[in-house]
Order: C-alpha cells, then structure tokens, then sequence
C-alpha cells in the first residue's frame, strides 16, 4: 500500500515551500487560533491542533471505521499532558464528515482500537510494548520523544527553540495501512525505523 497520495501541485505557504512556517499554520487551523502569534501559544494547544490536522492528511482504510459516519478517535496513552487543550481543539470539529472522539487508556494493555494514538513522553519507557499493541490496528501513532518515529512510531511532534518540527516514518505508517499526503510528507523530516 502507497504511503504518498499524488499532489499536482507543490504545496507552498506565503510562496515558500510547505515548511515550519506552515506547520504552525496546520495546527493553529485546527483552533481558528492564525492570529495569534504562534510563539504565545501553550505546547500543547500546538500538538492538539496537530492531532486535528493529521486527520486531514492521513487516510485509514475504510476497515478502520465501523459506519461511514463513525467518529475519528483519538486514544492517549499514560499521563494525559493535554487537559482540556484537546477536547477544546475538536469540539465542534469535523473532518471528512467525521466527529472525533477521545479515550484515555492507563496502560499499555488496556489500548484498544482508535485511529490516532498519542504516546506522551511519560510512556517512553514502555514504547516497545505499546508499539506492539498498536501494531494491532490501522492505527497513526502520535510520539514527543525524540526518539519516537525511529523507534517505529508513525510521527513525531517535536516542539524546538519554540517552534514545532514534525518527523514522520513512512514505514511505519505503511505497515499500519495508513496512507499520508505529500502535504504532509514535504513539511516533516522524514525517518526510518532504527535510523
């Protein structure tokens, strides 16, 4: 299965290429925050907008939704570091004519089916497990660490010199059944598992 969707045209944001600058307008989409300067924004509100905006660049394979109407629903692995950050960045959201929904899991075993799953840094020590019980389902993996999308995670939000920087591992998302946009692919540094 493809990992990149076709893009006819190069995406470009205030005539440069799809870079830092325009993952910050990703995410600050995903509050109707864009006027706001994105350095005043709390580290969290940037990585909820993110978690909004990966649903517009990711497609999962139909099998992932129960019903064509079926929330997109976003599980949080461990400590949860959003508060009421992400419920605010998705209350009256919708994408592809999906509502999200968010479930909390305390343990690496209690994770069930979900589309995204954000793996905070308090988890790091348990990555391989989590990984492995993710691995389960068409699921887009979410991580903070540094280390997380080379590791086997899907995707990285990194938040450097305060300003975010997003990582993705095209093997991992491949393995998972999920295809990325280019979009996506040209504003993030791309990684493999292990390098």
């Amino acid at each position: 299965m493809p990992v990149l969707k076709s893009e006819a045209s190069r995406s470009t944001c205030r005539g440069t290429p799809l870079g830092a600058g325009a993952l910050i307008l990703l995410c600050l989409a995903g509050r109707g925050l864009a006027q706001d300067a994105p350095d005043t924004l709390p580290e969290y509100v940037i990585k909820a907008g993110f978690l909004f905006n990966f649903a517009k660049y990711v497609d999962w394979p139909a099998s992932a939704f129960p019903q064509a109407d079926s929330p997109i629903q976003i599980g949080i692995v461990g400590k949860d570091p959003f508060g009421a950050d992400l419920e605010k960045t998705l209350k009256n959201k919708t994408v592809k004519n999906r509502t999200f929904t968010v479930v909390h899991f305390a343990e690496p075993g209690d994770i069930r089916s979900c589309h995204m799953l954000f793996v905070s840094k308090s988890e790091k020590g348990r990555l391989p497990e989590i990984l492995e019980q993710a691995g389960r389902w068409p699921v887009l993996t979410v991580g903070e660490d540094p280390d997380f999308a080379r590791s086997g995670g899907a995707t990285t939000i990194l938040i450097e010199q305060e300003k975010p920087r997003l990582e993705v591992n095209p093997e991992a998302a491949e393995k998972a059944g999920l295809t990325i946009s280019a979009k996506l692919l040209k504003a993030a540094t791309i990684v493999k598992t292990g390098k």
